[in-house]
Formats: structure tokens, C-alpha cells, sequence
């Protein structure tokens, strides 16, 4: 028979009002403390998630592209696709690595005009990381008919006031300083958040070379994926090793990663790691405090109970084991009812999302969220050994009770 657990069920159906105040204050620090822990999980995940999705559809992992050419409305040809495309696919931990050409400009309507990045891309495998954020229309369809097809953002499309079917004039400066004008119709609007300075525009990818008046040979760069057997960053440092050592063809060629490309934001997704952190501290000490006073108050009046069990011949460590029962069975009840509480209020904004956010600001349009259940059970099991174990610490006061002078206490 367990006679400490035993005595913790006993002497918790027979507290005193002090006791039971105690209880129910530490109950309900410990169901605030992980409902909290629970929805800043699923809050940071949700938005790694939505993260993560956003910037694999505009970019590859790897980009392979002239040094020089980065952020530039018209960067500078390169023209040794194939020695290029040979070395990528060559490297271990690339999966697939496609060409495209870029050129910046003007895109107006008859009701207003923004700036442009226009992507040509030379297969539909791009279509795959937009696929989660079509909002109105398709993707452009690639085929041996050169189709002038533009794929917009929902930002350009709000800004010109076009649908998908309409058309639009895109303007490119020439190095005569004369406006080239192409037409395009909207055959697909993408949602997705930010407030860039150039949105992205996808098209076919003969349509750009055209613009650019650049041949067959000539492209902006190389998208590249990973087969995922090692990190980016690895397999983004091999290929630019191999640029340095084999590559003989034009200066200034060198792979960077999506990281890299798009520092900004995921030094802002850092930031949320570390308030995340920060709110779990908080809500640890928090409730480590409330349960090592219950504890202690519990000790306390309990110190008469304690000096007769000692007299009987109980040892400490049986006796410490009693008041951590009771501490678990108080951590139990508050870790229940706030995971009830905190899962249910992250399904209700998955399902619903109530609340909302500024996209411009936040890439989002709400409040993104995620549930983890591995992540749910781990910070669970944390919190709970972690104070369990910190409390054993502060029961060490019941070794220096007297059972002589306990059973005198009243």
C-alpha cells in the first residue's frame, strides 16, 4: 500500500478553509500558466507555419543568380545555363533547379498603377507553391504557344482595380530610355501578405526573355529545391565552394538561401521565439510561486500531522512524498483545465479566425495558429516535472520539524 498517497487523498478531502483558498489559487495560476503556453505555441507555430508558406511560394529554397542582380529592376544576363544547371543538379542535396528571368517595372488600368516585379518561370512547378494561395482564377498555363499571361498579386489587383479576364499594360524601361509597353491579361489573383514595394507577378517565361530582349541562352537565375537530406545553409555553401573551384564561366554568380534572401522576416519570426520564451518564464515563476507558498501553507498547518508521523517511524522522504502528492494532484486539475481552455480557444480561431490582424503589418489577415499535440504533451510534461521538482526542494523544511515539538503544535 502507498500510505503517502493515501494520506495525501485524506488530508485533501479534509482541509481548512485556508487550505482549500490556497488550493484553489495555485489550481487556477497552474491552468492559467499552461493555457497560456498552450495558445503562445500555437500562435508562434501558426505563424512559422504561415511563414514558411509565404516565402516558398514567392522563392526557392537556394537561388542561384548574379550577385549584382539581387533587388535590381533589370538585372544582368546570365548565359552558362547549361555548364550551371549541370553543376547544380550535381550537388548532393539539390532535387530540382529550373531557370527564370526577371525584369521590374510599371503595371497600370484605366483606374491606377503600381510597381512590379514580372517572374518568368518555364514550368508549372511553381503553380505547386502557389497552390495554397489562389484566391481568384488559376495559374498561367505553359504550353508551346506563347501565352501573355499574368498571375498577380491581390495587393496589384486591389490597386488597379482588375479581375481575372481584364487586361493590363506593363511598362519596362529600355536602355534608350523609352517605355516598352506589353499587354497582359489576369489569368489568376494570389493573396498573401506583406506590404512589399514590388509585388510579385508570374508569367510565362519567354514572355520576359522577350522583354528583356535577351536569347534563348540568357536567364536571371536558377530556383533551386532541396531534397532535404541536409540543411539549406550546407547545401548552399557547397554549391557556392563549387562555384569558386569549378565554375569558370561569369564573376559574380553565387547561390543564396531563402534566409538569407528574406532576412527581415525571419529575424522578425526570431523575435516571436524569444517572447515566447520570455511569456513562458513568466508564467512558470508565476506559478511556481503560488504552489510553493500552498505548499508551505499546507506544511504549516499540517505541522502536527507531520511530527506524529514521525514519531510512528515515518522517514522524511515519506513524508515530503505526502505533500507532493497533494502538489500533483493540485498541478493535475489546473494542467486539465487549461489545456481545455487554451485548445479550445486555439480551434476556435483555426475555425473561425476572429481575430484579426493587419496584414500589411503582420503578413496575415488573422491571427494564425497551430495545433501541435507533441508540442502540447512535451510543454506539459515539462511544466509539471519542473515544478514537482523545484517543490521537493522546498518541502526540505519538513526535515527540521521536531516530532517532540510538533506534537505540541496547535
Amino acid at each position: 500500500m502507498n500510505t503517502p498517497l493515501l494520506l495525501a487523498r485524506r488530508t485533501a478531502g479534509n482541509s481548512s478553509p485556508t487550505q482549500r483558498v490556497m488550493t484553489h489559487i495555485a489550481t487556477l495560476a497552474v491552468a492559467v500558466s499552461i493555457c497560456v503556453m498552450v495558445i503562445t505555441l500555437a500562435v508562434v507555430g501558426g505563424f512559422k507555419q504561415e511563414m514558411t508558406k509565404i516565402v516558398g511560394a514567392t522563392s526557392a529554397e537556394i537561388t542561384l543568380t548574379d550577385s549584382r542582380s539581387l533587388n535590381a529592376t533589370f538585372g544582368r544576363p546570365i548565359s552558362d545555363v547549361e555548364q550551371l544547371l549541370a553543376l547544380v543538379r550535381s550537388t548532393e542535396g539539390c532535387l530540382t533547379a529550373e531557370p527564370y528571368v526577371s525584369r521590374g517595372g510599371v503595371i497600370r488600368s484605366e483606374s491606377g498603377v503600381a510597381a512590379i516585379m514580372l517572374k518568368g518561370v518555364t514550368t508549372g512547378s511553381t503553380a505547386e507553391r502557389f497552390a495554397g494561395l489562389i484566391d481568384e482564377g488559376e495559374f498561367p498555363i505553359f504550353g508551346e504557344q506563347r501565352r501573355k499571361e499574368l498571375f498577380i498579386a491581390r495587393q496589384t489587383a486591389d490597386a488597379l482595380g482588375v479581375r481575372v479576364g481584364e487586361r493590363v499594360e506593363l511598362l519596362f524601361m529600355s536602355d534608350e530610355r523609352t517605355p516598352r509597353r506589353e499587354l497582359f491579361k489576369v489569368c489568376g489573383i494570389y493573396t498573401i501578405g506583406g506590404n512589399e514595394d514590388v509585388a510579385l507577378a508570374i508569367t510565362n517565361l519567354r514572355n520576359v526573355r522577350k522583354i528583356n530582349g535577351w536569347d534563348e541562352s540568357q536567364i536571371s537565375g536558377i530556383e533551386i529545391t532541396t531534397d532535404g537530406s541536409q540543411p539549406i545553409s550546407v547545401v548552399t555553401d557547397t554549391l557556392n565552394q563549387r562555384l569558386i573551384y569549378e565554375y569558370e564561366g561569369e564573376e559574380d554568380v553565387s547561390a543564396i538561401d531563402v534566409r538569407e534572401l528574406y532576412s527581415h522576416i525571419f529575424s522578425w519570426l526570431e523575435t516571436h521565439d524569444v517572447n515566447a520564451a520570455v511569456i513562458a518564464t513568466i508564467m512558470f515563476i508565476v506559478t511556481l510561486f503560488n504552489m510553493v507558498t500552498t505548499i508551505l501553507v499546507l506544511v504549516l498547518e499540517r505541522t502536527r500531522m507531520v511530527g506524529v508521523l514521525k514519531s510512528m517511524g515515518m522517514c522524511n522522504g515519506a513524508v515530503r512524498r505526502i505533500f507532493l502528492y497533494r502538489a500533483a494532484m493540485i498541478i493535475g486539475r489546473g494542467l486539465l483545465a487549461g489545456n481545455v481552455v487554451g485548445i479550445a480557444l486555439v480551434a476556435i480561431q483555426l475555425t473561425t479566425s476572429v481575430v484579426k490582424l493587419d496584414s500589411a503589418a503582420y503578413y496575415v489577415s488573422s491571427v494564425p495558429v497551430v495545433l501541435d499535440a507533441w508540442n502540447i504533451v512535451a510543454i506539459n510534461i515539462i511544466f509539471a516535472v519542473a515544478i514537482l521538482l523545484l517543490l521537493y526542494a522546498a518541502t526540505a523544511i519538513i526535515s527540521r520539524i521536531s516530532p517532540a515539538e510538533a506534537v505540541k503544535y496547535e
